[in-house]
């Protein structure tokens, strides 16, 4: 038998959950997950089936996943996403991601108490070596993803130059990888144009675990609470996370190493409700990094690349 897994459609949500898929990834696995997470999985062993969730009105697309599935018998399902519509399928057992009152637990512990593990399940993403020998880098690289779902936690893109810029000129040997999303593209644009031409690697429109492939290759990772500084700490390039209205004892870059290789640099005092993060509002367009200056991270970024282990002996440690 198979197990089932039912993912949410966030990237940050599906890495943090993305141990328990590695804790069973010996056996059939049959993913169901959205359009923008569903790459993550195309190298995972032993993957079955990967089916894409197209939200439908009226929750349709629940129906529609039950009546695909309903007379497969599971060995386990683990749905962290679709809880009712699991209690209608047959499984030896099951695994129902249940809302509770908020903890200021790491989400990667929260998810590995949710599939039963005394343990923390360390996240993980699949990377085949066919892939990883095809991305392979020919320079020292920085990756960069400045870009987060919500522009209340972006630190200014301005900064960003200022601190890439000296990046450059400090380290002419080395090179700088700029991740973002398509419809991103603007909003990178002027790092792009600062930055020189022959410095800077633009990975935009590429797939998913190209860019994770990179990132696992690279020297050092550096990027606001997003989806992408959570695939650079489960593929264990040592990340300085840029934080401000969320809070890093819950989705922090996170380690099983110690001391941890990642690096929290805030834009003062965690300020948010005692929820542990403040509401990411689309209408809210307030910044609440600017605080942040450009000589707090260069330090953290300078003594991050100079004391990071060589990309290929990281790996095979």
């Amino acid at each position: 038998m198979a197990n089932l897994f039912m993912f949410s459609r966030g990237l940050g949500a599906t890495i943090f959950a993305s141990g328990i898929v590695d804790h069973y990834k010996d056996e059939p696995s049959v993913i169901v997950t959205g359009a923008q997470t569903a790459p993550l999985f195309e190298d995972l062993p032993n993957l079955e089936r990967l089916i894409i969730r197209d939200k439908l009105p009226w929750q349709k697309h629940w129906l529609h996943l039950w009546q695909d599935l309903r007379r497969t018998s599971w060995d386990h399902i683990f749905a962290l996403k679709g809880g009712s519509v699991s209690l209608f399928m047959k499984a030896r057992k099951k695994h129902i991601w249940v809302h509770r009152a908020f903890s200021l637990v790491h989400k990667v512990n929260q998810a590995s108490s949710f599939a039963g593990s005394k343990t923390p399940l360390r996240p993980a993403v699949w990377i085949s070596e066919t892939r990883l020998a095809r991305m392979k880098p020919k320079r020292p690289t920085l990756a960069v993803s400045p870009i987060p779902s919500w522009v209340g936690k972006q630190w200014p893109i301005e900064d960003y130059i200022t601190l890439l810029t000296k990046f450059c000129k400090t380290y002419p040997d080395a090179q700088v990888a700029i991740f973002a999303a398509p419809n991103e593209r603007d909003r990178v644009l002027p790092l792009f144009q600062a930055l020189p031409k022959d410095q800077c690697i633009d990975t935009i429109g590429g797939h998913l675990l190209d860019s994770a492939a990179l990132i696992k290759w690279s020297r050092v990772f550096i990027g606001n609470d997003s989806g992408l500084m959570h695939i650079s700490a489960a593929v264990r390039t040592p990340t300085i996370g840029l934080f401000g209205p969320t809070n890093e004892r819950i989705f922090g870059p996170w380690s099983d190493e110690t001391p941890s290789p990642h690096r929290i640099v805030r834009s003062g005092p965690y300020k948010g409700p005692l929820r542990g993060y403040m509401k990411q509002d689309p209408k809210d367009t307030n910044c609440y990094m600017a605080d942040l200056s450009v000589e707090t991270v260069w330090e953290v970024l300078q003594e991050r690349w100079e004391n990071a282990q060589n990309p290929e002996l990281r790996m095979s440690a």
